[in-house]
């Protein structure tokens, strides 16, 4: 069985896909290995072949963050976007009411402690609260700017299920948030401890989560103005690699350009796997990801010997744009199809389905524009350009894919 990987914009380093090697075994392995047989992953990167800024992207004026509060448990996922030692320190207020922001209550507010989380929730909460506290996950999307925190998902998803006897016998909260995200420190193989200053962020990480689950509740009405840097940011490198795939995707020599010969050279790996042993072939795509695979299905594979016999049992795409290129017509010899029939899944691929989440900004939803595809919707927690990148941060994602691998045709 193989797992291929297609990465979206932005990535710059093969060790996004490496570090997700961790989770997308932990969860699609099981699902798909047959026997005693071990799953065999496939990383397609081609970051070092898309965009490259001649001016280091200094013509993207430069916006100041705004202030705003975050909200508790429930938005924990927006903490990535914040900073937390900006925060206020709670303060007390007077008059009544039992829930913050129905009305002003006698003494300090306090926010929910870690013992009203439930456990099934534990993994997505530690998995945001470590982006939102480690040093280097002050990037814009750590995931892509920081790749050795790619396989936050694995790491968060193994702490939480030891999660009460890492907490066990510790004083307060302060205590519990510490003890678990340094376990998650040492399962991302001591990452933070390399860098130095952990000591540091450890004995703050307390303080940074009462601050978190005590603000005020008003992210919604900032976090916009807070990510308006991300998401300039953001947009300046997903049209840049966008444009520089259009624009080289055929070589000087009429047959592929480097980007899509690599996808190629991926699938014939996985192909030739499977013609041996039958087993199946599971390819994952995110953003951009998904046209690169598109093209490479429809167009380059029937032009390629080694892919005559091509069958992928599952794609699964998230936060994909693919249905958008196909309305402006921008794939290689695609059809003139229009609504309301719709495009057939590319022949090679028996299943494919696409998540979505409704606050991200670049992703489409493909059953409008493609017959037999199915759209689910995820959500990441995050909002505007994070909810783009969360997908693959959050150890229930991982669930949900591996649930959607599992079920029958």
């Amino acid at each position: 069985m193989s797992i291929i990987y297609v990465h979206g914009v932005k990535v710059r380093s093969p060790e996004h896909g490496l570090q997700l090697k961790k989770p997308f075994l932990r969860w699609l392995g099981p699902r798909i290995a047959v026997g005693a047989e071990a799953a065999e992953y496939i990383p397609v990167f081609w970051g070092d072949a898309a965009a490259s800024f001649r001016w280091d992207l200094k013509s993207r004026p430069r916006t100041p963050f705004l202030r705003g509060g975050v909200g508790g448990f429930p938005n924990v996922g927006e903490l990535r976007s914040l900073n937390l030692d900006a925060l206020p320190q709670p303060q007390p207020a007077v008059g009544n009411g039992p829930v913050l922001g129905a009305g002003p209550v006698a003494g300090p507010v306090a926010g929910p402690g870690l013992e009203t989380l439930e456990p099934e929730r534990r993994a997505d909460f530690l998995a945001d609260m470590y982006l939102a506290m480690a040093p280097r996950a002050r990037e814009a999307d750590p995931l892509v700017d920081a790749p050795e925190l790619a396989g936050i998902a694995d790491a968060a998803s193994a702490v939480a299920a030891e999660w009460d006897a890492i907490v066990a016998g510790a004083a307060d909260d302060d205590e519990r948030i510490a003890r678990l995200l340094h376990a998650i420190s040492n399962r991302l193989a001591g990452q933070l401890l390399a860098q130095g200053g952990f000591e540091d962020w450890m004995e703050k990480a307390g303080e940074k989560f009462k601050r978190a689950v005590n603000a005020p509740f008003d992210v919604f009405s900032t976090v916009a103005g807070e990510l308006r840097p991300v998401a300039h940011e953001f947009v300046a490198n997903f049209l840049g690699d966008v444009l520089i795939y259009q624009n080289e995707r055929i070589g000087a020599d009429g047959g592929p350009g480097e980007i899509p010969r690599r996808v190629l050279d991926a699938l014939a790996r996985a192909q030739a796997r499977k013609d041996q042993t039958g087993e199946p072939i599971i390819v994952v795509t995110h953003s951009m990801g998904g046209q690169l695979l598109y093209d490479a299905l429809t167009y380059f594979a029937a032009r390629d010997a080694r892919l005559a016999s091509l069958k992928i049992d599952h794609w699964i795409s998230c936060g994909a744009q693919v249905a958008f290129f196909a309305e402006l017509g921008l794939f290689l010899d695609q059809p003139a199809t229009r609504s309301p029939q719709k495009l057939p899944v590319p022949p090679s691929v028996s299943r494919w389905t696409n998540y979505y989440d409704i606050n991200d900004l670049v992703g489409f939803i493909m059953a409008p524009v493609f017959d037999g595809v199915t759209d689910l919707s995820y959500d990441t927690g995050y909002g505007l350009a994070l909810a783009h990148t969360g997908f693959l941060a959050r150890p229930s994602f991982f669930e949900a894919m591996a649930k959607a691998v599992g079920k029958a045709p």
